[in-house]
């Protein structure tokens, strides 16, 4: 596997984990009581849980039904955390940053705290990328692994969110999330190279470290 489980759990926890829905979610349940913020905290992280898993056992079904190669989808993949990772360094914010005029449902669970802030589009290409480059049962049940613990730790963020941002502040997330999105620019980057050389494109290098 071209992939070590430091890599794995990086890539899965920058595109999976917390930071972007838990700005959201404190901002939606700003005026609610702590049942609601609650049920909205079990909502999300059962949504985005449901998703992943799903890309996880249809991963390799979807690339066989859209003729999709391993080095194809691992080329596109890393062009989508790359786009993803210079969005975080350079500190742009999205269309769904933005919406924090949603009605006190817990339906903001699903929409747009899970899909697409938490279980995001990147953290789902990511996720058939690496079961379908490795699609023996060990690494399979090391991508469930890693997404079911990442996806504990989002739960329990969440629940701690409203207290955690008013001790750190949100400045320092942001500066968080520029130095890790440089790292994942550097592994976006390298996914596209194992494509390449996949494709005999570019000759193998010797591994590092």
């Amino acid at each position: 596997m071209n992939f070590g489980v430091i890599d794995l759990f990086m890539i899965l926890f920058i595109t999976l984990g917390p930071l972007k829905s838990s700005i959201v979610y404190v901002t939606l349940t700003a005026e609610a009581d702590a049942g609601f913020r609650r049920r909205v905290a079990i909502k999300t992280v059962a949504t985005s849980t449901s998703v992943a898993l799903l890309f996880v056992v249809a991963g390799e079904f979807l690339l066989n039904a859209f003729h999709v190669s391993y080095p194809a989808l691992k080329i596109a993949g890393g062009l989508i955390l790359l786009l993803y990772a210079l969005e975080m360094v350079m500190g742009s914010k999205s269309k769904e940053d933005d919406n924090t005029g949603a009605a006190a449902s817990t339906d903001i669970g699903v929409y747009p705290l899970a899909m697409p802030l938490m279980a995001t589009p990147q953290g789902l290409v990511a996720i058939a990328t690496v079961t379908a480059a490795t699609p023996g049962t060990q690494e399979v049940l090391l991508v469930i692994g890693l997404i079911l613990a990442i996806m504990a730790f989002n739960f329990i963020f969440l629940l701690g969110a409203h207290r955690i941002l008013s001790l750190i502040g949100a400045s320092a997330l942001n500066v968080v999330a520029r130095i890790v999105g440089l790292l994942l620019v550097a592994l976006a980057v390298q996914l596209m190279i194992w494509g390449l050389t996949d494709l005999g494109v570019l000759e193998k290098l010797p591994a590092v470290g």
